[in-house]
This record gives C-alpha cells, sequence and structure tokens, in this order.
C-alpha cells in the first residue's frame, strides 16, 4: 500500500489530466467522442484509499424502524 503523500501525488496528477481531456474531438467530417468515467472511477478510488490510509475515518450509521412488531 502506498503512503498518503504518494497517493496524493496521483491524485493531484490524475486531476491535471482530467482537466485536459476533452470529451469529443472532431477533425474535418469525423468526429470522435471520449468515456471520461473511468478517470472519474480512478479519482474515486484514489480518493477513498486516502481517506482509508488518514487517521479519519468514515463514521456509518445504519438506523432500523419497522411499522410491524417484531
Amino acid at each position: 500500500m502506498a503512503d498518503i503523500a504518494g497517493l496524493q501525488l496521483r491524485r493531484d496528477r490524475l486531476l491535471v489530466r482530467l482537466e485536459s481531456l476533452q470529451k469529443r474531438v472532431s477533425h474535418g467530417d469525423k468526429t470522435v467522442e471520449f468515456d471520461l468515467d473511468q478517470a472519474r472511477t480512478a479519482l474515486d478510488l484514489l480518493d477513498r484509499e486516502i481517506t482509508r490510509s488518514g487517521d479519519r475515518r468514515i463514521a456509518r450509521h445504519l438506523r432500523v424502524r419497522s411499522q410491524k412488531d417484531l
């Protein structure tokens, strides 16, 4: 597992690359459309890994409610 500084560096590089990507490129009468979901998914995974590696934890609560007696 990489350290937080390495993960943050990879995240910053991915953000720069994502900002410079274009969704649609046209040349003459041809047009190509790119799917940017993979880059966004990779960014989400890096964010989760940074959060998991850091001191802060995500608190999750589950509240169950019922209208009937169990």
